[in-house]
């Protein structure tokens, strides 16, 4: 009994090792930032994994995800401690001269020209939605009912700009981007767009013809703007602004170059008044 136990204990040591071997924690230094004072606490966004440092003093540093620098600001020599909300928008100091807690509401504005984007709403309004969408992507498509329940209880108000962002996953987002540039060329923009999200989920090329017709577009004149790179380039032009913007999928929402998180028809109602009580100060 006692050999086999010696036995056993043996090939469950061997296993151990074994196991050990294959768990070996490799680190590689990927690199090194220059921080200028002594860094007191760190937290991290959820949402696009952006990195809050405090330092000494009370200065905040924000990287990008990938460790660049972005803005750096101070909130009190007295903060000693800092969390940050998932979505990245809002700031919890621990201060330790006032023992309080402290919130600090951030946003990053965007600047999302308009250029030669569709648009929806009165020209001058104050408060514009600029939406990066996909005409292959769902959620895409729930999202423009919302938006005439906005348009409509804000008829002088808000303004809708729309974007191109075609998933790569979604094979005739980009042709069906492409196919409402053309329709815009021919004034209608909007009947396509309506048309291509009710059919979100039967795309090709085919159908996206058959849309045109229904529009009443010029076919000739559609199917030249088809294959014209410019259109193509366009669309590849909003593309580099989602990004730059940091789009990472559809639809992405904002409202006067702030990312809106809650694209509930309340949501939007919540952060178009709270602009309009803003313009009225």
């Amino acid at each position: 009994m006692t050999e086999v136990r010696r036995i056993m204990v043996f090939l469950f040591a061997l296993l151990l090792t074994t196991s050990l071997a294959y768990a070996e924690l490799e680190k590689n230094m990927v690199k090194r930032q220059p921080l200028g004072k002594t860094p007191v606490d760190i937290a991290q966004s959820v949402s696009d994994g952006r990195l809050f440092v405090l330092l000494q003093g009370g200065d905040v540093q924000i990287f990008s995800p990938d460790g660049q620098k972005q803005e750096r600001f101070n909130v009190g020599s007295g903060v000693t401690s800092l969390q940050v909300s998932p979505d990245g928008q809002r700031l919890y100091l621990g201060n330790a001269k006032s023992n309080e807690l402290q919130f600090v509401e951030i946003s990053y504005v965007q600047q999302l020209p308009v250029n030669n984007s569709a648009v929806k709403g009165a020209k001058n309004a104050p408060v514009t939605i600029t939406v990066f969408d996909d005409f292959q992507c769902p959620y895409c498509a729930r999202l423009v009912p919302t938006l005439e329940q906005v348009l409509a209880a804000y008829p002088t108000q808000v303004r809708v700009v729309y974007k191109h962002f075609p998933l790569s996953m979604h094979k005739f987002a980009e042709q069906a981007a492409i196919a409402s540039i053309a329709a815009r060329n021919q004034g209608k923009f909007w009947p396509m767009h309506d048309l291509l999200f009710a059919n979100y989920n039967k795309l090709n090329d085919a159908k996206i013809r058959e849309l045109a017709e229904t529009v009443g577009l010029d076919m000739a004149r559609f199917d030249k703007d088809l294959v014209n790179p410019a259109l193509k380039q366009e669309v590849a032009a909003d593309m580099q602004l989602g990004a730059k913007a940091g789009v990472r999928g559809t639809p992405a929402v904002y409202l006067n170059g702030v990312s809106l998180k809650d694209r509930s028809i309340n949501g939007f109602k919540k952060s178009i008044d709270a602009e309009l009580n803003k313009a009225a100060q």
